[in-house]
């Protein structure tokens, strides 16, 4: 009788250089697919700050229907702005809070990508500090200064006298509440107009802006903010962070005034003027009124 071989089995393992390998391998696919998965949200926050803009401008549009096609106010200085427990937060209601009642949720007007957690509720800061700002300046006119109280007042234009509604911008990314001094170094929070933008050339505008525009200036706020923004804008979608006397990097979500929205990078939304950002904002002005995107006159 034959006898069989029986032969034992060992498990087969792996070597450290193999194992290096895996490893080695493993941290190349995750420094290929991070970077990918951070640009994936970045976009997914960017689409949902769109879809937050475009509702606010289908809001301001309902509110223009029912004001007599008359654009919202800026700031209604007769009425405040209450806290849950009605109790006074601010001595005036800024637009937010106007068409809040069409839009119906507060937490539009918090941005994706701002820093700052704004609560939706309980105080209304998320009106007062709306992500969102409007082009004031242009769709309405300054009729001067209450001498009581400093407040700056503007009426609202009609819609009649936008001459292209779809390349005048109604609002679009502001600033969020948090400013910085020049070397970034001190952060803290501002009680103003945050929920306004400037036009490129806001200093040589024939309107009365709050803020001094765009460029750089040792003068001028708008070239110590936390973002990188000008004139109240906040170019934080796709923003690698500020920058001194550098274009920003990132763009803004904008909605024009016939409700439609579209993401914009600095260059566009200063087209038709001369703006750089090494420049003080004193020497912006419209160079193309064909291309400027501000004034509802063009």
């Amino acid at each position: 009788m034959s006898t069989s071989t029986i032969r034992k089995r060992h498990a087969a393992g792996f070597t450290l250089i193999e194992l290096l390998v895996v490893i080695a391998i493993i941290a190349i696919l995750a420094a290929i697919l991070f970077p990918v998965f951070a640009q994936a949200r970045e976009q997914a926050r960017k689409i949902s700050c769109i879809s937050n803009a475009k509702q606010w401008g289908t809001g301001i549009m309902m509110y223009v229907q029912d004001y007599d096609e008359t654009m919202v106010m800026s700031a209604n200085y007769g009425t405040p702005l209450r806290r849950d427990d009605n109790s006074v937060y601010r001595t005036y209601q800024p637009w937010p809070a106007l068409v809040q009642p069409y839009v119906k949720n507060k937490q539009l007007g918090i941005c994706p990508d701002m820093t700052d957690s704004l609560p939706t509720s309980g105080n209304n800061r998320s009106l007062l500090y709306c992500s969102y700002g409007l082009n004031y300046g242009y769709l309405g006119n300054y009729v001067g200064a209450d001498p009581g109280s400093g407040d700056n007042f503007w009426t609202p234009i009609t819609l009649a006298g936008i001459n292209r509604a779809a390349n005048t911008i109604l609002i679009a990314d502001a600033q969020a509440p948090n400013w910085a001094d020049k070397g970034h170094a001190t952060v803290w929070s501002n009680e103003g107009d945050v929920d306004c933008i400037e036009p490129p050339d806001a200093f040589l505008s024939d309107k009365v802006f709050y803020g001094h525009g765009w460029g750089n200036d040792t003068s001028d706020l708008t070239a110590a903010y936390d973002y990188p923004g000008y004139g109240g804008m906040a170019f934080r979608h796709n923003s690698s962070g500020f920058k001194p006397n550098t274009m920003p990097e990132g763009g803004a979500n904008t909605v024009f005034c016939d409700s439609h929205a579209k993401f914009y990078k600095v260059g566009g939304l200063a087209a038709g003027t001369n703006y750089s950002p090494t420049q003080p904002g004193t020497k912006v002005f419209v160079v193309n009124k064909d291309a400027y995107l501000w004034d509802p006159r063009n």
